[in-house]
């Protein structure tokens, strides 16, 4: 059978009009693929940016203990104390601090009550240092620590606050152990500081005892409101 010129052409048409959907379907595919990487691509930017790098991460943690440090010298230089003496100080205070678990501010309080910032300070009952360490609590703390070093090394600023933060922490879990939590645990704490556990133990806290747990928080709570700002 012979077809007929307007079937023919009909034939042409129909497969022109099948090959160009086809192309169109393509084309469309492809498109939106390629909306979708560029719109994926954008969201991982996007993401990326906004997560902080283990570097950043780190700067930032760098930049805060600058910042701290920077803190505690202001407080220690009004006390004319060098710059060699008073980064000391802040960098043990931070270290102590974060290894133990105490607050930076508390440390600070005690050093401040104890010694108003002397390293070298000297009481009646022979405490020594930034913090007051008795010369028998010394010497047990030193061995126990295992650090080798003479009675002497208590007027040292960082060799005083490594050992008095033990002491501190010590107290605390003792404490902790044996009252109810909150605040009293820090009230026995610092009294036992001030005063020795015998000392406690015999008396209980006492008015002498609450008014240097009070002085302690008072400082603190000053501390505290430097290191917000």
């Amino acid at each position: 059978m012979v077809m007929s010129k307007m079937e023919t052409h009909g034939v042409v048409l129909r497969s022109k009009y099948e090959a160009l959907k086809k192309r169109w379907r393509i084309q469309f595919i492809l498109t939106q693929l390629f909306y979708v990487i560029v719109i994926a691509s954008l969201a991982f930017f996007l993401f990326q940016s906004k997560k902080p790098t283990e570097s950043s991460i780190a700067q930032m943690q760098e930049l805060e203990e600058l910042k701290t440090k920077e803190a505690i010298y202001s407080v220690l230089r009004s006390k004319g104390l060098s710059l060699n003496q008073g980064l000391d100080i802040a960098e043990v205070t931070i270290r102590q601090s974060r290894k133990l678990d105490l607050p930076m501010s508390l440390i600070l309080a005690v050093m401040k009550k104890e010694s108003l910032f002397v390293p070298y300070a000297l009481s009646s009952q022979s405490a020594m240092g930034l913090m007051q360490v008795h010369p028998i609590t010394w010497g047990e703390y030193v061995e126990k620590l295992k650090l080798n070093v003479s009675a002497h090394a208590a007027f040292d600023p960082v060799m005083n606050v490594i050992v008095a933060t033990h002491i501190l922490k010590d107290l605390y879990d003792y404490y902790k152990k044996k009252t109810k939590p909150g605040s009293e645990v820090w009230e026995s704490t610092l009294s036992a500081y001030y005063a020795g556990k015998t000392s406690l133990a015999q008396t209980g806290i006492t008015e002498s005892h609450s008014r240097y747990v009070g002085d302690v928080n008072s400082f603190k709570e000053e501390f505290d409101k430097k290191f917000q700002n």
